[in-house]
Parts: C-alpha cells; structure tokens; sequence
C-alpha cells in the first residue's frame, strides 16, 4: 500500500507551472526525483519528450507529481525544465531517480547538464535494504516497477502491461504489412507452410546470422521495399528482421496512458525510498549509499565517452564469421544427414542416440563436456567426437556473430562509437557490471587457428588530440585480498603473502618485514631476504605454478609446465577463491579422470593452507552471526558461508576500486586534465589520453596503488595503445611510455 496522498498534476499551463514553484518554494522538501519517458534506450542519441518529477511533503504524508511534454508543448516544458533542473532540484537534500545516471543523460541530450552532488538511486536502497542475494536466489528485484509490485503496490505493473500490448500491437500490424506483400508468394518446401506466414517469417529471421540477403530471391525485393517504404526511419536503425514489440518506441503510444504511467513512476520510486530508508539505517548500511552516491558523476562522465569503433573492422569481421559458420554448417548437415539448427536439442539428441550410438539426457554444454572426455578417454577415434565439437563450436560462433557482431552494427549504424551504461549494484557483492564487462581478452578461430575477430580489436583511439588509450590495470587484485584475508583471520599463507610482498622476510639492516607498517608495503620492491635462508633473496611466489606443482606433480622446468599453468594452476585458482567446490573442478576438467580431478582440487588447500583458514572462517561466520563486513563497512546480510567466501574477497576488491574510481576523478576536476576518464573493465581503467600528458598517467597509478590501512601491496600495471585495445603494450616507466607514444 502506498505510504503517502498523491497529488500528480499535468503542467499544460503557465499558471500550473507557477503553482508547482510557488508550492515547492512554500514547502521547502528535502527529497524528490525525476524520470522521463525516451525515443530509445541510447544514453547519447536518444532524447526525453516526457519529463515527469515529483517531491515529498516535508512534513506531512502527502506528495506531489508534475509532468511536462516536451513535444506537445516545447515551449512551456522546457522552460518547467530548466526552472527545476536549474533552481529548483538543487536544493534537494536527496534526488532520486531509478537508474539515475540514465535520467543524467536524457538530461544532457535535452540540453540540461545536472551536476548538483545531491543525487542519488532507489536501486541503491532496494540493493543496501535487503540480504545480499541475487533475484535468482530469492533476493529483490531491482526493477522499479517488478519491486514496487512486489512490496509496495500489486498492481504496479498495470499501465506498464497496457502499454507493452500496445506496442506488441503495433510490431503485429508492421509485420503484416510484410505478410501481405509475400501473399502470393510460396515459401520452400522445407517450412511446410503455403504461404508466408508470420511463423514462417519468424522461422526465417530465427537464424541469427540471417539477414535480407539470405531471402529466397523471389521475396528479397519485397522485404526491402517493406522495409524502406513500411518502416518508419527509427524502426529501420533497429531492425533486422522482423519488428520486435521492444523496438516500438514509446513516443508513438497512447498519451493518456503514458502520462498515468509516468507519474506512477515518480510515485513508487519516492515510495520505494520511504519504505527502505529506515530499513538502510537499521542495517548500518548508509556507507554503501553514500559510496554509490559518490560514483554517480564519475561514472556518468565515463558513460559520455564511450568506444570509437572501427566499422570497417567490425563489418569485415562479420563477413568473415559468416563465411565460416556457413562452412561449418555445411559440414554438421553431411555428419547428421540432414539440416537441423543447434538450439533443437531434441533433434541434436536423437542424432546421437541413432546414428552415433552415444547415449545422452540432454545437449547443454555440461553434459557433452561430459560425454566428449569420456570419449576421448575411452574411444579417441569415435566420429561422435568430432560431431559434438562441431555443435559445441557452432554454438560459440553463433553467439558471437550475434552478440559482439550484429548487436554492435546495429547501434553503430548512427554513430560511430559505442556506449554503455554501467550498473553500480547489479551485483550482490558490489562489483560493477555493464555490458562491456564480457569483452572477451581472446580472439575467436577456426579450427585451424585463422584469426575470424577480435572484439578488442574494433576497440581504436579517437585521433587528434586523443591519439592513445591508456590502460590501468589492477594486477592479481583479489588474490591480493585473499592474502590479505589470510592475514586478518590470524593464518597468514605463506606462499600465497609472499606471492606479493617479503612476508617473513628481512633486508639488509636485519629488519623484519612488517605488513602492518605502510613504509615497509610501500618498500617491498627493495632487497629482502628470506628469513629461513637469509642468502636467498625473496622474489615473489608464483601462485598458479604453486598450485600447478600440487596437482601435476610437475616442476617450473618440465616442458609443459607453462602450458599446464595456463590450463589448470591459473583457473583452478580463480574458481577456488570463488569458493569452488570438487563438483565445479570436475566440471572445469571434463577430459580429467576422477582421480586427476582430486589432485586438482586438493592442490590448492595444499598449495595455500591459510586459505582453508579463511574459508572455515566464513563457514563459522556465516552460522553465528546475521551480517558479516567487508573491508570497507559493507554489511552482507543472510549469505550462506560459501557465498560469504567470495563476496569479502570480491567486494572488498569492488569497493576499493569503487573508492579510487571516485579519487581519480576528483584529481582530474582539481587539476584541469584534459584526458578522458573512459571506461572499467572488470578491474582495469582505460583513459583517452590527450597528446599534451603523459606524466599524469603515473600520478593516477600512485593513486590507485596507495592505500594506508592495507598489509598486502596494491599495483596496477600500465598498458597502452596507439592502434587497437587487443595491441596494447605494457609499460613500467616515464620514459618507455614516452618512446612508445613517440613523445
């Protein structure tokens, strides 16, 4: 039930819009929002035409909606615009919006620039109110309309369902417009059909690498003509196929209902505040708004950059891709006697049952893994084998042609950059994530190894005055907190602390190596020596050929130990920090036989017993108390022990950057740089770097690395490029950054 009485109001007049100001300055509130209703979903190329913003009674249980539309009126909505953006919303102890940083650039592209550090985000609170579990696990949606209908209003999504029929009304009708041109035409044989249906269409534009080129040739003439002449120009930038009810932009809809709809959206966001902000407060979980709080401006600014991509790349690339999927298409048809697509499972499975004699439940990735190291173990020779890799590769391929291909075309067919938003909390532990957090480091190939694409190589400077991107990246950053962890729990781990600095070490003077003295953190490039053998000079533990020793029984100097790091030391290590248990490892390494698969797994505990310290740590933890903290305040409620073992690790490590995310932007505003903060990845920071600094990039990278309170050193390695992301080039001082960019 709402907790307050709405007053909502369409300004349409002079009059309405000097009440709402008059009311506004009378009441003096302390918290309010806004949203907007948009042409699209692109932070830059989109703009609002409804702008919609309310506030709460400062006193009483009353509050106030106001809308304005930008293309009924212009004139009127934006003067209501600038007014509250301007004098208005400033004055605002909190200013919500859901999903703020988005309402920040319908803002900008409206010609409005908020920079008032009042802001803040409902999804916040619903993240920082509740346990520390994903939606899939039982936690809250983040969605405003999902979780107001969840603890505020049943019927939340109402309007929300009228105006999704109507737009899946308005795809049908554009979609039948095509049907009616192909009325006389027949579809091949293979779709069973007598005429083009929509099933048939759909059936067509299913297969994602297909696009108006693969049309029979007696149609292909008719879809085009659809396509340019039925289609407005908007729908013509998104489709590729067939129009989706998502592609219908809001902007073509009722009125009526989208203006009840927009005020709604105000009503259960500052709703959603009232309900949680004392839950926040109860919790002691304040530092985590305010941590997100801070990141709202610094982000939004790194959202404005984005990518510049090279198209020609990018299209060259899919040409390619095509051509291979094609050829191996062709080769899965000859091995299963006949046509079938990868996503019809029971098709695939009965192709293994009959014709390979291969006994299979399903053909999800898990179970062929399984049958695939089976027989390679067994029966190397079985035509099976080659069969399920050519599924398994099909698979992969088409993903990426459609994901990293065709999904980026498409946006970049209006510009030549790349945007995405980043979402502070889509993550129960508080690491970012964003659309580009997948870019995989690695090309896809054929199986011969030829190099199809790259997604890192599309990836290039902007030119001119930004000739070069440059890279920081934290260096091993959660492994570091493990160790730290091991040190805190009072079971340092040798070999994992001695991977990053001299623990148990002493230097020239005889002086033991102190953790907990930053003057001994900051010095541990210097000359310390083992404390067991003072003749041995300590350098660092290499943690994946630790563990690799431990499950392969092989030392540094075999020649497959490097490969075998790669293979097994370096993700088992990485999936045991998540907390990984025997069945995740077995899963990893369907080629292992069982008892392979216990070395595997017992080599980590056996290569980092301190770690198996910290894990009965979290384990004990998790059962005796609600809530458990990481390094920075945040309090994770309600986890088991096994979630609790990365969430500290992991969020402690989110945190840290998130803090330093924050730092790096305040000495940019302070000091003028005219380099562009541009992007994380994971825990690497890009910048485009403008021609006239250079020495700066070494000042953010002793900002990143500084941290007083830690006892385990921080470092973040230094790349750059002058051509591609995938060609960046790692650098370790002032003058081999300058002969590199040729300063």
């Amino acid at each position: 039930m709402l907790q307050y009485k709405w007053t909502s109001v369409n300004i349409t007049t002079n009059k309405q819009a000097n009440d709402m100001i008059r009311l506004f300055r009378k009441l003096k509130p302390k918290i309010g929002g806004q949203d907007t209703e948009t042409t699209g979903l692109h932070i830059i190329n989109d703009k609002p035409f409804i702008f919609q913003f309310g506030f709460l009674h400062p006193t009483e249980h009353k509050g106030y909606t106001y809308l304005v539309d930008l293309d009924r009126q212009p004139v009127l909505a934006y003067q209501v615009m600038r007014i509250w953006l301007t004098q208005l919303a400033p004055t605002l102890d909190i200013y919500f919006g859901h999903n703020v940083k988005y309402e920040l650039h319908m803002n900008t592209n409206a010609g409005f620039v908020y920079t008032t550090e009042n802001l803040s985000d409902t999804m916040f609170y619903i993240r920082y109110a509740h346990d520390a579990l994903s939606e899939r696990n039982g936690g809250p949606p983040l969605s405003l309309k999902s979780y107001a209908a969840q603890y505020i209003d049943y019927r939340a999504k109402d309007h929300e369902r009228l105006l999704a029929s109507e737009r899946s009304q308005k795809a049908k009708d554009y979609n039948l417009r095509l049907k009616l041109r192909l009325k006389n035409k027949v579809p091949p044989t293979k779709y069973k059909a007598k005429s083009y249906t929509l099933s048939v269409l759909e059936e067509i534009f299913k297969d994602p690498i297909a696009d108006a080129t693969d049309l029979p040739e007696d149609i292909r003439q008719d879809y085009l003509d659809w396509f340019t002449l039925d289609l407005p120009l908007y729908l013509q930038h998104k489709v590729t196929g067939l129009v989706s009810s998502d592609m219908i932009r809001y902007d073509t809809l009722n009125r009526q209902h989208l203006y009840t709809y927009a005020h709604f959206d105000i009503i259960y966001m500052l709703e959603i505040y009232l309900l949680l902000d004392p839950v926040v407060k109860a919790r002691q979980n304040t530092i985590g708004i305010d941590f997100e709080n801070k990141l709202i401006l610094p982000l939004y600014e790194m959202e404005r950059v984005g990518f510049k991509i090279d198209k020609q790349y990018l299209e060259n690339s899919r040409t390619q891709l095509k051509d291979y999927i094609l050829q191996r298409r062709q080769r899965a048809f000859e091995m299963a006697g006949q046509e079938f697509k990868i996503g019809q499972h029971a098709l695939i499975k009965n192709i293994l049952n009959n014709d390979y004699q291969i006994e299979c439940n399903s053909t999800n990735a898990q179970e062929l893994d399984l049958i695939l190291s089976e027989l390679k173990q067994n029966n190397p020779e079985h035509p099976g084998i080659e069969f399920i890799e050519l599924i398994q590769e099909l698979r992969t391929l088409e993903k990426w042609y459609s994901t990293y291909i065709v999904r980026f075309l498409n946006e970049l067919k209006t510009c030549d950059r790349l945007y995405t938003t980043i979402n502070q909390v889509g993550t129960i532990s508080g690491r970012v994530t964003s659309d580009f957090q997948q870019f995989p480091r690695d090309a896809i190939k054929t199986i011969d190894g030829v190099e199809l694409f790259h997604p890192r190589r599309m990836v290039v400077p902007t030119g001119g005055d930004y000739n070069s991107i440059v890279y920081l990246d934290y260096s091993q950053i959660e492994l570091r907190f493990q160790a730290f962890y091991t040190i805190l729990v009072g079971h340092a781990d040798l070999n994992l602390c001695r991977a990053y600095m001299p623990y148990r070490c002493r230097n020239k003077d005889n002086i033991a190596f102190d953790p907990s003295n930053i003057d001994h953190i900051r010095a541990w490039q210097e000359p310390w020596f083992l404390e067991e053998n003072p003749e041995i000079q300590w350098t660092p533990t290499d943690v994946h050929g630790v563990t690799t020793e431990k499950a392969t029984g092989l030392t540094p100097d075999h020649p497959d130990f490097k490969t075998l790091r790669s293979k097994i030391g370096k993700p088992v290590n990485f999936a045991k920090n998540y907390g990984a248990q025997r069945q995740r490892i077995r899963q990893m390494f369907p080629t292992k036989s069982e008892e392979e698969v216990t070395r595997i797994n017992d080599a980590y505990y056996l290569a980092f017993p301190g770690v198996k310290h910290y894990h009965d740590y979290c384990y004990a933890r998790a059962q005796a108390y609600a809530y458990t903290e990481n390094l920075f305040g945040i309090k994770y409620y309600g986890v088991s022990g096994h979630k609790l073992i990365n969430l500290l690790i992991q969020g402690s490590a989110a945190y840290y950057l998130k803090w330093k995310i924050r730092e790096l932007w305040e000495y940019t505003k302070a000091n003028g740089i005219k380099s562009r903060f541009q992007m994380n990845i994971h825990d690497e920071l890009s910048w485009e770097r403008h021609k006239t600094e250079t020495e700066v990039f070494f000042e953010f990278q002793r900002i990143m690395q500084d941290w007083p309170d830690t006892q385990v050193p921080i470092v973040a390695e230094m790349d750059v490029t002058t051509t591609t992301w995938a060609d960046k080039k790692g650098v370790n001082n002032l003058e081999e950054l300058r002969l590199y960019l040729g300063d």
